[in-house]
């Protein structure tokens, strides 16, 4: 029966992957599209308004400069979790029909995490803004790294165009009702007073939320290692400490969404007090609910110390049948009028023309008069935020999905006991028995991690990796029933 499932499971998950990818890529055409001279292919996790203004600023721009108009065709799978599953499927897919290429030109939007990954299957095109605007790539414009962050490829298949930070978001109202002063750091969304008050996405859905969860454990890792004695024995410690924390967290949750954008929603609506977000969600909602006077209810802070700033990039895909538009695309991107379309003011020169994005440009020399008067954000100044934090990749880089899997099981699947025995223990004072046994880490230790469940991640028996998941789900659901049945 096992190995017939087992069979089945090998059979049937690619076929679906493979059967579901031109369903889900399929082309989104509007009518704008039936009279353009050219049409570039773009798959992307980016929400409707910056694919709105990036689509209508390319236009502009390329016709300007070439006198022939385009159309961007955006094909959203859904986050960048499901662009990867539509890529694998995809290309597979390709390599068995002999084909080099998918149909799609660009990947656009995403984490760094993400299209390191796709590059290491070899999967991108050498892009050629490297060669033609090499100026750009020097510590005054694109630095190659910032405190442990890769900002492009060494081998020049992917670029980030824009900055990411992460933080939280809350809703002042919702505070005062709780009566609770604003979080300053992620620890203090662990505080019982925010029981089922804190909004989150799942990290297995969303990169940039997991990597959010993967900043909690590093600062966790970097403040023992600063005690001193020995390293290895710190960081082994700083890791127990950042899963108690997110254990914490999550505790507290009152959902886990797939949705990176909805916590951010939910907050500023009051069905949340507070809640884990990207930057320019937490800054595009506190826009979206200001008042006359410029005040508003929902505020976004990076907890000092709490956060690296990344990129998202863009890469051109192998076999891109629009290849040159998409390089034009690239170097668009990184021009002046494609990156002030990230923050600047709608009305401005060069800015958006709806409604400000609110994300922060990669360009460093735009952070200078007299493009940062124009910039909605221009107090954001990314760069000095860079320099409080160091994102360690030899710390949990290659613990990135193991991370990712093992909140989904220790928090999650178990939700309802977690909750339950989070509210017994904060009613009976934490109890240091049940309290003990709440925080019992024992299966997902730094080492183990390391080891069996990261081999077993990787591996080719999805079998043996179900039989690991709900081995290691099950020590937390009875722990946490545990739990509660000794603080009742």
């Amino acid at each position: 029966m096992r190995g017939d499932l087992k069979k089945y499971l090998g059979v049937f998950i690619p076929l679906g992957i493979v059967v579901a990818a031109p369903l889900i890529m399929r082309d989104s055409v509007s009518k704008s599209a039936a009279g353009a001279d050219l049409r570039l292919e773009v798959i992307t996790p980016h929400n409707e308004m910056i694919l709105r203004e990036f689509g209508d600023g390319f236009s502009a721009w390329y016709e300007k400069k070439t006198g022939k108009s385009v159309y961007v065709n955006w094909r959203t799978p859904g986050g960048t979790s499901e662009i990867k599953r539509v890529l694998d499927g995809a290309f597979e897919a390709a390599a068995e029909r002999g084909s080099e290429g998918i149909g799609v030109d660009l990947f656009f939007g995403g984490g760094e995490y993400d299209f390191s990954g796709q590059a290491k299957k070899g999967r991108f095109t050498t892009l050629d803004v490297f060669e033609t605007e090499p100026e750009l790539f020097s510590d005054e414009v694109i630095p190659q790294t910032i405190s442990g962050e890769t900002y492009y490829d060494p081998k020049q298949t992917w670029v980030g165009v824009c900055l990411s930070s992460f933080g939280i978001c809350y809703n002042t109202d919702s505070l005062a009702r709780r009566d609770l002063p604003a979080p300053t750091a992620w620890a203090d969304l662990g505080d019982p007073a925010y029981l089922k008050g804190v909004a989150l996405a799942d990290p297995t859905k969303s990169g940039s939320v997991a990597k959010a969860f993967e900043m909690i454990v590093q600062q966790q890792m970097h403040q023992q290692i600063a005690l001193g004695g020995d390293r290895d024995a710190a960081i082994s410690r700083g890791w127990t400490m950042g899963l108690n924390l997110i254990q914490r967290i999550t505790a507290n949750a009152k959902y886990f969404t797939d949705s990176s954008s909805k916590p951010p929603r939910d907050v500023g609506q009051g069905n949340a007090v507070a809640g884990m977000s990207i930057d320019f969600y937490g800054r595009t909602y506190n826009e979206i609910l200001k008042k006359e006077d410029g005040s508003s209810r929902l505020h976004f802070i990076a907890p000092k110390g709490g956060t690296s700033v990344s990129v998202d990039p863009v890469a051109i895909l192998k076999g891109a049948p629009n290849e040159e538009l998409a390089q034009d695309f690239v170097r668009f991107l990184l021009s002046k009028e494609g990156q002030m379309i990230w923050n600047a003011r709608p009305g401005e020169r060069m800015g958006p023309r709806l409604r400000a994005l609110r994300r922060l440009p990669i360009r460093k020399d735009l952070y200078v008069e007299p493009y940062l008067s124009m910039m909605t954000d221009r107090d954001a100044m990314p760069y000095e935020v860079a320099d409080r934090f160091f994102y360690d990749s030899k710390l949990t880089g290659h613990l990135f999905t193991s991370l990712r899997n093992i909140i989904r099981v220790m928090s999650i699947d178990s939700h309802e006991e977690m909750k339950r025995a989070w509210k017994a223990l904060a009613d009976a004072g934490f109890p240091e028995e049940a309290s003990k046994i709440f925080f019992d880490i024992s299966p997902v230790t730094y080492e183990i991690t390391g080891s069996e469940i990261r081999s077993t991640l990787r591996g080719k028996d999805k079998v043996a990796a179900v039989r690991m998941t709900n081995r290691i789900g099950k020590h937390f659901r009875e722990n946490y029933k545990e739990v509660e049945r000794m603080c009742r």
